[in-house]
């Protein structure tokens, strides 16, 4: 009998625990107002992500070590790196227009340097001379000399200027992708302007009766 109460109390016990959990769960899904209203809160509720604010990307300028190793490695890529794709027609325009210098000049100056050393050996079986010289029925061997000497020289001097050129070329780009990229984002306001107005300095000089007023020009730049 002792064993039945026992069992019956623990059934008790166990009723009471398992009301108050589920009071808490209750109470805990309610939502009283100020004035004693009481809203059911719905056991799950969708929840939507908020959306984050986008983080805006950092505006792209040219890194000016890379604009001056890409125009070393190749004329014209420090350019491209930095968005000035109109200097590319440009500088390439002025390459091939130096190449064609240095070929043509080229080739002048050996066909001229082998008709020289042709009409010096005094040998007639070398006469490249003939199609770049008049007849030497018209001429002496001294005139022809010194022509073919001139021009000679002349157009090795030709073709040397435009290796020169070349060769500044290809630093004219180096140095222009290295000050372009450093200028990428420089901007001139609007505002700037320049002045230019007469003054007159009350106390300018001075002479014997006292001091005179001098005149003058005053500029100002604004920026």
């Amino acid at each position: 009998m002792k064993k039945l109460v026992y069992i019956f109390l623990a059934i008790i016990s166990l009723c009471g625990c398992c009301a108050s959990a589920f009071a808490a769960e209750v109470r805990d899904s309610l939502l009283t107002t100020d004035n004693g209203d009481v809203f059911i809160l719905a056991d799950t509720v969708e929840t939507v992500p908020a959306e984050l604010p986008k983080i805006p990307e950092p505006d792209w300028r040219p890194d000016p070590s890379k604009a001056t190793w890409y125009a070393l490695v190749c004329p014209g890529l420090g350019q491209i790196y930095n968005r000035s794709y109109w200097k590319v027609p440009i500088l390439y325009g002025g390459v091939a227009t130096l190449s064609y210098l240095i070929i043509w000049n080229g080739r002048m100056y050996n066909d001229y340097k082998n008709a020289y050393h042709d009409l010096m050996d005094n040998d007639p079986t070398t006469n490249s001379y003939v199609s770049l010289v008049p007849s030497r029925s018209d001429y002496g061997d001294e005139w022809m000399q010194s022509a073919l000497k001139k021009r000679r020289d002349m157009y090795r001097r030709y073709r040397d200027l435009s290796i020169f050129g070349m060769a500044a070329l290809y630093v004219v780009s180096v140095v222009d992708a290295f000050v372009d990229a450093h200028l990428y984002d420089f901007t001139v306001s609007d505002d700037l302007s320049l002045r230019v107005e007469p003054v007159v300095n009350p106390y300018g000089g001075c002479n014997n009766v006292g001091m005179e007023p001098t005149y003058g020009f005053q500029c100002s730049v604004r920026f």
